[in-house]
């Protein structure tokens, strides 16, 4: 038993001096990064060269990144914003050579690009993608980049938290605490198998946040750069509808409800409404927003997607013909309302601002429509709900809302049907949500 006991305290003391060092990792890995250098046009005083990092005032022509080799032949990606605008690119190995680089094609939406060097007595190191879904929060990671044009340089973090929204567009992020800083941008984040499984791409630029950065899953990067080197552009799959999480006020079953749809989308004709609940979608429960709508981007046009939808609690099953996302697909007047309209939030009470009293709130009517909440109190029907000062009412009970007197026309029905809940649609911040409000009685 001593012996067993020896045995297993000798394991697992090995297995702990293993982990007090990543060099071997770090020699394995480090060939397939390099250091980017690009020379552009005179920068004004209030543009950044490294745009999604700390925003230094530059006034010189030269920029610097990161990124790594993907195939042997010399491809690389790194993000958009590095080379963006570049008259010349320059990359730099881990030995300190140099080459030319050329754009193969670039994405916006998700601010990749894929560049080439030209040498076909070179095969360089690429690296291998691992499978951001299977990454857990507080694994650790390494990441690497050339932080301040310092050279290639690794730090080493944990996964802090995955699927975040930072405002890019809907493409979700890992979050890392891994010194990620101005120059990291397009650097390789690495599992401890030697896998990358994320582009660093930003960090949180608050004055004085530390330790908040944010990486590109590497299943998103890996399906764009073989599109960016196959073709030079990224085809998106379309449905033409965006959902949020919601429950089916009928049945009670959760699942994706559609905020909002495309009149002309394969979906609308085949019957789907604002409203209407997505329990399934290719035999895959809706339980997983981000997943989602990841799988329905990565769709070719033309494949089928077949859905179990509720619609006033009545079950259909759907089949629709996946659409080439358009270059802007679904304008967000949502958003655009919110944009507009944000900033009445800090301002006085005028009078163009309305109190509900059912709902013990300030409204401010918005543009193209909703209610913009001005004044959300304590002791309101709606607080706790996620609503916040700002957010845009758009619905009410399935029906728009243009006006004050619209949403008083939907309580003073509710009350009249003996207090029924009402449901609201809630533009936020990030996205579109169903709440539901449970009115109470006047006391006499």
């Amino acid at each position: 038993m001593r012996l067993l006991l020896f045995l297993l305290s000798l394991f697992y003391a090995c297995n702990t001096y293993a982990m007090t060092s990543y060099a071997d990792l770090v020699d394995e890995v480090m060939p397939s990064v390099v250091n980017i250098s690009t020379q552009k046009d005179i920068i004004e005083q209030n543009e950044t060269a490294d745009n999604m990092m700390i925003n230094p005032n530059l006034t010189g022509r030269e920029s610097l990144g990161s990124g790594f080799f993907i195939r042997t032949e010399g491809y690389i990606l790194t993000n958009l914003h590095v080379i963006e605008g570049a008259k010349k690119i320059t990359v730099i190995t881990n030995n300190d050579k140099q080459y030319d680089a050329k754009i193969i094609g670039k994405d916006k939406p998700s601010d990749l690009a894929v560049l080439k060097i030209e040498d076909k007595d070179v095969k360089f190191n690429a690296v291998k993608f691992g499978d951001a879904n299977d990454a857990r929060i507080g694994d650790i990671i390494l990441a690497f980049g050339n932080p301040y044009g310092l050279g290639l340089s690794v730090s080493q973090g944990i996964i802090s938290a995955k699927s975040r929204n930072i405002g890019i567009g809907e493409q979700q992020y890992i979050q890392t605490d891994a010194a990620i800083n101005q120059g990291n941008s397009g650097g390789p984040l690495f599992n401890l198998e030697g896998e990358v499984i994320g582009v660093n791409s930003a960090i949180f630029k608050d004055i004085g946040a530390n330790g908040v950065g944010f990486s590109l899953p590497s299943n998103i990067a890996n399906w764009i750069s073989n599109q960016l080197i196959n073709t030079g552009h990224v085809k998106r799959g379309w449905i033409g509808m965006k959902v949020a999480i919601g429950i089916d006020k009928y049945t009670d079953k959760s699942g994706f409800v559609v905020t909002e749809i495309d009149e002309n989308s394969h979906a609308f004709s085949e019957g789907i409404r604002v409203g209407d609940i997505i329990t399934f979608y290719n035999d895959t429960p809706a339980v997983d927003l981000n997943d989602f709508i990841q799988f329905t981007e990565t769709m070719e046009p033309g494949q089928a997607l077949r859905l179990k939808t509720l619609s006033y609690g009545q079950e259909t099953r759907n089949v629709i013909r996946v659409q080439e996302m358009p270059a802007e697909a679904l304008k967000d007047i949502t958003n655009k309302a919110l944009i507009e309209s944000k900033a009445y939030a800090q301002q006085q009470l005028g009078d163009d601002v309305f109190y509900i009293s059912e709902f013990k709130i300030a409204v401010k009517e918005a543009n193209p429509r909703g209610l913009l909440v001005v004044k959300l109190e304590k002791k309101s029907p709606l607080y706790g709900k996620g609503i916040e000062e700002g957010d845009i009412i758009l619905e009410a009970d399935r029906a728009d809302v243009y006006s004050v007197d619209n949403l008083l026309d939907n309580i003073r029905n509710a009350i009249v049907d003996d207090y029924r809940p009402i449901s609201l649609l809630v533009q936020g911040a990030n996205n579109p949500f169903y709440v539901t409000v449970e009115l109470e009685a006047e006391n006499d």
